[in-house]
């Protein structure tokens, strides 16, 4: 699908570059081709919220092939022959920081063997989606279609956890691919699928729970949750209002999403009352209990930054357990529970994290003429070129690895109107997960009775932006 960026770096497809608005204006001056990360072209559009394909649906043009089930275990891969390793390769290797080091995990060799014994013969979850696995995968018109619009396919350029994805790689490996929100609503979208499947759902529920997956972070922002509070506050923008803009057709970033939903008989207003928790469905503790399928996939993703081993936290098994509740069930699930909270304590609430996250939103501040409101409509590509100072600053960050330095906690409990801060201090939100054993479990929703959280804050002292340091420019922020 080809698109182009004006010179205000907004993602935009084809019909508007012949839009009589755009010429008048000159908007699209010196406008640049775009292409897909697997260099798949497809011709299609949108004119005045109807979907235009020059091909017909270019999923038409591939030979039939059964449906593809990305969860299906992989046949296991030949072991490859030893290779002496070069010198660059060993000094890579040594200069890189060991997630061990960075992050203060409690997973350890009983985590790993319980782990191991819970998830026996798991089948393999790669995270990462091609289009002929997708199209294979997804059987429904309204998915196909949605998936295949603007607004969806900017997501392949909105990362996962943020800034943090330009610090780390997954699993520790420079060779692993950073991951997108692209690739995390995909695999929501497949969790749908499956609980549709598992639980005889008609064609109506299936297209509405589907379409309730594919567009749950259609809305998201540039480096998404490290960013989006800033622009919340400055500029009343954050990915549910987007999201909801999006769904009822009322922001020009993608017209199409709207007419797709009532083409095919979803009521947009459902779709959104199912994403606010709002929605009286019988299925909407899929979305809006504390084990639902956002958290399943986005935690079992997670999980992939902070150990180096590769120990499958598979999101099918743990949906699939949610919905059988048996025994061995809820024991995969009481893992999976602390498994999110190590996850939330030591890693997206830890002192990397946080300080990562907090140094970008006080370049902001400190720099406010410089960003807009429609920035959050950018990918972060065009986001990094509208703004060459925050990409410097990032590249002094990727630099000055070791940032748990310069974040250290200064109290254990605040009160949340508490109001005046020390310059270099923050709140850090804490988040405490526990389990009610003595709680009968007869369904999916039942599962918001065993399963409970505290929230509640604590102080954390961030180093000052003025640390040469943290100034110095790096030579390139990719690796």
């Amino acid at each position: 699908m080809s698109y182009y960026y004006g010179e205000n770096g907004v993602l935009l497809p084809p019909f508007r570059i012949i839009s009589a608005t755009a010429l008048s204006k000159a908007a699209f001056h010196g406008a640049r081709l775009w292409k897909n990360r697997d260099d798949t072209t497809l011709e299609s559009g949108y004119v005045c919220g109807s979907v235009i394909n020059k091909d017909t649906a270019y999923l038409s043009k591939m030979s039939p092939k059964p449906q593809l089930d990305l969860f299906a275990p992989r046949a296991e891969a030949k072991p490859a022959a030893p290779q002496k390793e070069s010198a660059a390769l060993k000094a890579a290797k040594n200069a890189a920081p060991e997630i061990g080091d960075l992050f203060d995990t409690n997973f350890n060799a009983a985590d790993i063997a319980e782990w191991e014994l819970l998830f026996r013969d798991v089948p393999q979850y790669n995270y990462h989606f091609k289009r002929a696995q997708i199209a294979s995968a997804f059987d429904r018109p309204l998915h196909k279609k949605l998936i295949a619009s603007h607004a969806f396919e900017r997501l392949r350029e909105i990362s996962f956890l943020g800034a943090i994805d330009y610090l780390f790689h997954p699993n520790g490996r420079p060779a692993n691919i950073r991951h997108s929100r692209y690739d995390h609503t995909i695999g929501v979208a497949l969790l749908s699928q499956r609980y549709c499947r598992l639980m005889g759902l008609s064609d109506a529920d299936c297209d509405l729970l589907g379409a309730a997956a594919l567009l749950h972070d259609i809305g998201h922002g540039p480096f998404s949750h490290t960013l989006e509070p800033e622009f919340a506050r400055r500029f009343d923008r954050n990915h549910h209002q987007l999201t909801n803009q999006i769904i009822t057709g009322e922001v020009q970033l993608d017209l199409s999403v709207n007419h797709l939903l009532v083409k095919h008989d979803v009521d947009p207003d459902e779709v959104i009352a199912l994403l606010s928790k709002k929605s009286t469905h019988p299925h909407a503790s899929l979305f809006s209990g504390p084990v639902n399928i956002d958290t399943l996939e986005g935690i079992s993703r997670t999980k992939t930054y902070v150990h180096p081993n590769h120990v499958h936290c598979h999101p099918r098994l743990l949906l699939e357990a949610a919905v059988k509740l048996d025994a061995d069930s809820l024991k995969r699930l009481d893992k999976f529970w602390q498994l999110k909270e190590d996850i939330y304590r030591n890693f997206i609430f830890g002192p990397m994290c946080f300080a990562t996250d907090h140094l970008c939103r006080e370049f902001v501040v400190k720099n406010a003429p410089d960003f807009a409101a429609d920035d959050f409509l950018l990918t972060e590509k065009a986001f990094l070129n509208s703004h060459p100072a925050f990409k410097k600053f990032l590249h002094s960050l990727k630099n000055r690895i070791e940032l748990d330095g310069v974040a250290d906690a200064v109290d254990t409990h605040i009160s949340a109107s508490a109001s005046t801060l020390d310059l270099n201090e923050a709140k850090v939100p804490r988040r405490e997960f526990h389990i009610n054993k003595d709680v009968e479990v007869r369904c999916f929703a039942d599962l918001s009775k065993r399963y409970y959280e505290e929230k509640n804050s604590f102080l954390r002292r961030v180093g000052s932006l003025t640390d040469p340091a943290q100034q110095a420019a790096a030579a390139s922020l990719f690796d």
